[in-house]
């Protein structure tokens, strides 16, 4: 017991220290908003005022993540940013707990591990409060269930209830990921599915029943409650279209570099080479150590359908990475149990640990410099956009829309769009041009009343839709500007 209250104090410290840091977006040292995670404010605080997700406020995320930014908002009142630096404190800090569950298992010191994780994380987080960082805490969690039931060989696994309860709590776990961003899933279900077949090949049938059946009960035990909730929103249709059709239209859209020129010839693709080499040389050093092959061709397929999830869009998002991170993490750590049996390399653990704060201070310094230059920023922004919001009537505030701006306009306004598709209208309309038609028949047939766009001498790309650029200039007039932006009326 004083073990466990030590691993999670510790674990509590190091996640504390690093969210205050990374996470810039939340901070309560200053948060710097962003945009993503303002998207996910303004889909949080639409959610706790009653608004049915995906119908009257969208994104082509996983329902579970409208939940996740609903939950600190209902609790705190809309728009608060320490509401969600704090699950993001409790997600890391379970996290870095499981990463010393993981070192227990091989009599790993746990602290080295968890500051291996925080470097690998560092230059990923992004900012923070994004669908990588909450679906990895289920993912490391499936790893050490997958550790302490097959380490040692797929055959051995006696105690069938204890077969069950994991595979149950891995069905729930894959569940979580793929509600909250499909992609997400990718390499627990290939981990679990690989498993499958050499238990299969091994004629270990009654481990496998146990462990389908449990990974079905697990994911009823998530999706059934979701499900429900959906459609008691009147909501299912747009959420299978909106977590799913459209995510596989934003992944399928071709503009962007490469994937083979991106893999070689950029850091994103030396990451991702990097983080599938770790998992690589983690289930090459489990194979030499008790030749436990099915294990460790499971875990060289799982960090390869990380690699292969990085690179499912063009877009390369820096923490499109972070779902490689646990793969990545267990095969370290199968490096370094390896290595503490052979004398030399064993005196390489703690210059590894050293060698391993170099990119947290790096990275750290790095994102305070972007903290600092968007907290200054933020006063300036916030009084442009509050002495324009400002001259919108109260009682016809539910009718305000900010279009194509930076959706912080709407935390700094505490204000909510009167139209679904709230943030990056015309990119939205790229991937499905259908978009576009049902803003344009908003604003011709319920037209929002007031809305707040850049001045005219913005360029954007893609540019404004030929047809809202007409009922902008037609229908409504100018009514005052400040900074970048003008408030407009209807006519």
């Amino acid at each position: 017991m004083k073990q466990t209250i030590k691993h999670i104090s510790v674990s509590f410290l190091l996640a504390l220290l690093f969210s205050l840091i990374f996470y810039y977006f939340n901070t309560p040292i200053g948060p710097s908003i962003g945009s993503d995670n303002a998207m996910y404010l303004t889909m949080g605080t639409a959610l706790s005022n009653g608004f049915a997700p995906y119908k009257e406020i969208f994104d082509h995320k996983g329902p579970l993540l409208y939940l996740l930014q609903w939950i600190p908002q209902a609790i705190a009142g809309g728009y608060s940013t320490i509401s969600v630096f704090i699950m993001e404190l409790l997600f890391l800090t379970c996290c870095l707990f499981i990463i010393s569950k993981i070192a227990a298992l091989f009599s790993l010191p746990a602290f080295l591990l968890q500051i291996i994780y925080l470097a690998m994380a560092s230059p990923l987080t992004g900012g923070g409060n994004l669908s990588e960082e909450y679906t990895n805490l289920p993912s490391l969690l499936v790893f050490y269930l997958v550790l302490s039931l097959f380490y040692n060989d797929l055959s051995q696994v006696k105690n069938k209830k204890e077969v069950f309860i994991k595979a149950t709590l891995s069905g729930v776990c894959c569940a979580f990921c793929f509600l909250v961003r499909a992609n997400n899933v990718l390499p627990l279900f290939v981990l679990l599915i690989s498993l499958s077949f050499f238990l299969l090949f091994s004629k270990n049938y009654s481990t496998l029943i146990l462990s389908a059946a449990g990974t079905v009960l697990g994911l009823l035990i998530l999706f059934l409650p979701i499900l429900f909730w959906l459609y008691n929103r009147g909501v299912l249709y747009d959420a299978f279209y909106g977590s799913i059709l459209h995510n596989f239209m934003y992944a399928g859209n071709k503009e962007g570099a490469g994937r083979i020129f991106m893999l070689f010839s950029s850091w994103y693709g030396h990451m991702a080479l990097l983080l599938f080499f770790l998992t690589f040389l983690g289930a090459f050093a489990l194979y030499l150590q008790n030749g436990n092959l099915f294990l460790s061709c499971s875990l060289v397929f799982s960090g390869l359908a990380g690699l292969i999830a990085a690179f499912l869009s063009h877009k390369y998002y820096q923490h499109y990475l972070m779902i490689s991170l646990p793969a990545s993490l267990t095969g370290t750590a199968l490096i370094f149990n390896y290595m503490k049996k052979e004398p030399k390399l064993s005196r390489l653990l703690p210059i590894v640990c050293i060698l391993c704060f170099l990119p947290l201070i790096i990275e750290g310094n790095q994102c305070l410099k972007i903290r600092k230059e968007d907290t200054q920023s933020l006063p300036e922004f916030t009084q442009d956009a509050l002495s324009l919001y400002h001259q919108v009537p109260e009682e016809e505030r539910n009718r305000f829309m900010a279009y194509r701006v930076e959706p912080k306009w709407y935390v700094v306004t505490k204000s909510l769009p009167c139209i679904r598709f709230y943030f990056l209208q015309e990119m939205l309309a790229e991937v499905n041009p259908s978009i576009m038609d049902e803003i344009v028949d908003d604003f011709n047939n319920n037209p929002p009343l007031w809305i707040v766009i850049y001045n005219k001498d913005r360029v954007f790309s893609p540019p404004y839709d030929q047809r809202m650029q007409y009922i902008f200039e037609h229908d409504y007039e100018y009514v005052d500007s400040a900074g970048g932006y003008q408030l407009m009326k209807h006519i």
